[in-house]
């Protein structure tokens, strides 16, 4: 049991980096929380339209993400191994995926965002909703935030840039000041205060936009400030193209982790259109547990993302054996995190849900929900730590088949049968659909236990 848990050392190392990475996405998702409920004030129509739309964005935003951790894979090595040029090179290189992805989601997402949104309101509208209401709602929401995904993008490519060299705490402070310009932003423009008139949904889009403006902003204009202190960040465009030997290299793991990320995310979304067969107020209920779940799950995000800063650095350093024995106190912490979450997540089922102006059915569903969920809350972390843990050593195949493959060929496939084909209650089969993840927790620990992630990429 020795090496599941590190000494005073480990655990220092482990919060200085880890606390700012859980407290930003901690707040994000808490303030997101109070956003869809200000949401769900204006309306249940109002509600779905937006989550629908979000379904779609979230497709776009996991595949920046996936561009950005795949780059970050090389950053953090070429920083353990203080190679600057290689460094710039997976800078330049975030520059050049995340364009390209934004204007692809831009030519999809535009001109077929009747068809997208549409495919999820069939079967029962439901007794609560509104389908051409939803599928309004849903349009003008998505044109508005499409517009954030520019000042997103740069704030993933400095931010991510600025955690590779070890440095998350600036990058939790403009996250925090962004969060609350959003939550401002929301009450003013959604119900109309502070000089704002009433915006209802289109509201919320806007503040969010502006709050993403912010951000970029702040940690643009901190890292260039004070760019002596980021010696790895000096010069960096002075040569605006990548070399393309470092294009291929970067290619070959950076296309099937951003792969990865956008057939799960897309995964994810058909798993909500396959429950939609069940009708709108499933969704309803759907999407007010996922705004509860969504602030706890960061749990595994955010130690995730910790452990490939840290794991990724001492592999670049050439020290694998310290690597292997640091990833087993790593996914020890996540657990003991996510069961003290469980408990909080369990008791906020019974107050947040009564807060969305919708119908006592939707909610009661919600609650049983989320309740379901905090139950599941610990087997989600082990895994999404596992993943990152994985992946920090650019074992692309490993991590695409642990993570998007499996919501292919598992969770899909088992909630269309339920969904279509039996009468079970919502809660059970939400329980079966995520519940079978637990599979995945004995391929992750082997895996990991293996050390067959253990790679030197730079």
């Amino acid at each position: 049991m020795k090496k599941f848990f590190g000494d005073k050392k480990f655990y220092k190392m482990l919060l200085v980096i880890l606390l700012p990475i859980l407290l930003q996405q901690f707040i994000t998702q808490f303030v997101n929380m109070i956003d869809n409920i200000m949401v769900g004030r204006v309306g249940n129509d109002e509600m779905i339209g937006v989550s629908l739309a979000n379904q779609l964005l979230f497709v776009l935003m996991l595949g920046i993400f996936g561009a950005m951790s795949g780059a970050s894979i090389f950053g953090s090595q070429f920083f353990g191994a203080q190679d600057k040029e290689g460094y710039q090179e997976s800078f330049r290189f975030k520059w050049l995926i995340g364009l390209i992805l934004i204007a692809i989601g831009c030519a999809i997402l535009f001109p077929l965002s009747d068809e997208l949104i549409g495919a999820f309101i069939k079967g029962v509208e439901g007794e609560y909703s509104n389908g051409e209401r939803v599928l309004e709602v849903g349009k003008e929401y998505l044109y508005i935030m499409i517009i954030g995904f520019l000042p997103f993008l740069i704030k993933e490519i400095y931010a991510s840039s600025l955690r590779e060299q070890r440095e998350t705490l600036f990058p939790m402070i403009c996250g925090v000041v962004a969060i609350f310009t959003n939550l401002v932003l929301d009450w003013a423009m959604i119900f109309g205060h502070l000089g704002f008139k009433e915006m209802g949904v289109i509201g919320a889009a806007w503040a969010t936009v502006i709050a993403r403006v912010v951000e970029m902003l702040m940690i643009v204009l901190y890292t260039h400030f004070r760019i002596r202190k980021y010696v790895f960040l000096q010069g960096v465009y002075k040569k605006l193209y990548v070399s393309f030997k470092n294009i291929r290299k970067f290619l070959a793991k950076t296309f099937p982790l951003m792969g990865n990320e956008i057939l799960w995310s897309i995964g994810m979304t058909l798993v909500v259109n396959c429950l939609s067969i069940r009708g709108l107020d499933v969704i309803g209920a759907i999407n007010i547990r996922n705004t509860v779940t969504n602030v706890f799950i960061v749990t595994g995000n955010s130690v995730g993302a910790a452990s490939g800063i840290i794991l990724g650095n001492l592999i670049g350093a050439g020290k694998s054996e310290e690597a292997h024995a640091t990833s087993y106190k790593l996914i020890s912490s996540a657990i003991l995190i996510s069961l003290v979450l469980t408990l909080f997540e369990f008791l906020l089922s019974y107050v947040i849900p009564e807060i969305f102006n919708t119908s006592e059915e939707i909610i009661a569903s919600a609650e049983r929900l989320i309740r379901a969920s905090s139950i599941l809350l610990p087997i989600f972390v082990f895994n999404t730590t596992c993943y990152f843990i994985l992946r920090c050593g650019g074992k692309m195949l490993l991590t695409f088949g642990f993570d998007a493959m499996y919501i292919w060929a598992v969770r899909i496939p088992i909630a269309f049968i339920l969904a279509k084909y039996t009468n079970i209650d919502i809660v059970l089969l939400c329980l079966c659909v995520e519940g079978a993840d637990i599979l995945k927790t004995f391929v992750g620990y082997i895996l990991v236990d293996k050390g067959i992630w253990l790679r030197k990429l730079v």
